[in-house]
């Protein structure tokens, strides 16, 4: 089957002041450069804009990145309702009803019919793609990304499986999330393939640490750690920041935002950024530091490794596709005094920092984006082929 079209419902699409899911456009954008129609169709939660003070993206826009093809980016809106528990309902529920709504408004009114549905995450874009899939007979892909599948407790567990079976195929992120959907019987082994996560190559790359510290006024002798992520609890924001508090000579980089700000001395910056602007201080600095709990496969230590950077990071198996001992050092990331150790480590050993930065960028160069688009799309071709033929 020839894909001319892709149709990309996601939970969320980057704008110009909210940089939400950039990965997803960076997909975007590789699937148009390899001469792909996408559409887009990311409903923008009024409530949530609302609570949050963000102005409210366009409801339509037409961009051409590059030289690829033009992109139509849907924003229709509709109301969400957290995740609470009332009368025995759970809130996510209408939530989801009010997503699937602007979702099936924007498709109805599509022509031509993409070939493909592609969605990024089960809950709740995964979902309505294959409800928009069935009725209109489109082969339908998701990308599961998901760090933990939680749709027994929103959903009947049959319904669920009965959209599952509708489906073409799974992308997933990386070997542990394919095996926690073969664990829990939701889709068979062969309609699943794993594509780590990739990273524009244009943007994330080594700069010279020198160059860039003298860029952000930061001083050559010092050595700095940096930690990209959300602020919570997840994301071990606080572990580092106590671990940090006990290495008085390292400073710190911290981006991101969220409920957790980190408390530690030696702070140099603090605070979100531009995506664009990341490489600029992750190559200002020594190590990367991410304490994570729980992933799909991170996007932000794929980054950090494009720009040189040894990772410090989880033990757990989600980190088992990009991290090995060549690049890395693994820990319990609720251990804080391992986290210290670690940091100690490279920081005290040049020889190793510099064999695991090489080794990170080495790791690095085969994860570019525009490659595992094309593999995704080769992916698409042979699922819906083999589809087609058993019709």
């Amino acid at each position: 089957m020839e894909i001319n079209n892709i149709c990309i419902i996601c939970d969320g699409y980057p704008t110009e002041r909210y940089e939400k899911n950039t990965f997803v456009k960076q997909l975007v954008i590789a699937f148009s450069e390899l001469g792909i129609s996408c559409t887009v169709i990311a409903p923008i939660s009024l409530t949530s804009d609302f609570i949050h003070g963000r102005q409210i993206a366009p409801k339509y826009e037409l961009h051409k990145y590059g030289n690829g093809k033009e992109v139509k980016i849907y924003r229709p809106r509709y109301f969400s309702f957290s995740e609470k528990e009332i009368l025995g309902v759970n809130t996510f529920k209408l939530t989801y009803a009010g997503f699937m709504t602007a979702i099936s408004g924007v498709f109805r009114r599509l022509h031509p019919k993409p070939d493909v549905l592609y969605a990024h995450f089960l809950l709740p874009s995964g979902l309505a793609a294959m409800s928009q899939g069935l009725k209109y007979n489109i082969p339908t892909f998701y990308a599961n990304g998901e760090s933990k599948l939680r749709i027994d407790k929103f959903f009947n567990i049959d319904r669920i499986r009965y959209l599952l079976d509708s489906l073409s195929g799974v992308i997933s992120v990386s070997s542990a999330n394919k095996q926690q959907l073969i664990d829990m019987k939701l889709v068979p082994e062969n309609k699943v393939k794993v594509f780590v996560n990739g990273i524009d190559d244009s943007i994330f790359y080594k700069r010279d640490k020198q160059e860039m510290r003298r860029k952000l006024g930061f001083d050559q002798k010092n050595f700095i750690v940096a930690f990209v992520g959300h602020f919570n609890e997840r994301k071990g924001v606080e572990r580092l920041s106590e671990a940090l508090d006990m290495l008085p000579d390292v400073k710190s980089v911290f981006i991101g935002n969220g409920p957790k700000t980190p408390k530690c001395r030696g702070q140099l910056f603090c605070g979100p950024l531009p995506h664009e602007k990341l490489p600029e201080y992750l190559s200002a600095c020594d190590v990367f530091v991410l304490p994570t709990l729980a992933e799909g496969c991170c996007n932000a230590i794929i980054e950090a490794m494009a720009c040189g950077l040894p990772v410090i990071s989880s033990n757990l198996n989600f980190n088992d596709d990009i991290l090995s001992e060549e690049n890395s050092i693994r820990v319990d990331p609720l251990n804080i005094n391992e986290i210290k150790k670690a940091i100690e480590n490279i920081k005290e050993n040049p020889v190793i920092q510099k064999r695991m930065s090489d080794a990170s960028l080495k790791i690095a160069s085969s994860l570019n984006v525009k490659q595992r688009a094309i593999n995704i799309l080769e992916f698409i071709k042979n699922n819906t082929q083999d589809n087609k033929d058993l019709c």
